[in-house]
């Protein structure tokens, strides 16, 4: 059992966060139940609702093939701030042409039709690995010489 108060004015919803630790094992009930009557005036809007819940499985999960990232702050310490986060991706490695540099995005020479794996986030061969890739792509319906690589 857990007791919250709930003190202060607001002209706006006002949203409470509870994180309940060491619950039963499942299926279990939750109740929230208000102490205070309901207003029975207009001037005083306090009427309670519960909006939803979020269940954190603290566990190692395994997510194989995934870049994965997972952040958690403390929101007393950004205030009514979000947290601003940043990543660089340099893309994924595929099949690239064999003449093809995708630090300058440049053709050397003719193409002699064969490729080679590197970081690339160039929207065509982005779209050749989807075609072509077996497990996340066509692969498994389409061979590399039902897309014209040309």
């Amino acid at each position: 059992e857990k007791d919250i108060t709930i003190k202060g004015k607001t002209t706006s919803q006002y949203l409470a966060s509870v994180v309940m630790g060491n619950l039963p094992p499942r299926p279990f009930n939750i109740r929230m139940r208000r102490m205070t009557p309901d207003s029975t005036t207009d001037q005083l809007q306090n009427k309670t609702l519960w909006s939803s819940y979020t269940e954190i499985i603290d566990v190692k999960q395994c997510y194989p093939n995934t870049a994965l990232v997972g952040v958690q702050v403390d929101s007393e310490q950004f205030g009514s701030q979000q947290v601003s986060r940043n990543y660089h991706l340099r893309g994924r490695i595929l099949q690239v042409p064999s003449n093809y540099n995708p630090q300058t995005r440049q053709y050397s020479g003719i193409w002699d039709g064969t490729f080679k794996p590197a970081y690339s986030n160039n929207m065509a061969w982005c779209l050749w690995d989807m075609l072509t890739h077996p497990r996340y792509g066509m692969g498994k319906r389409l061979g590399a010489a039902d897309v014209d690589k040309w």
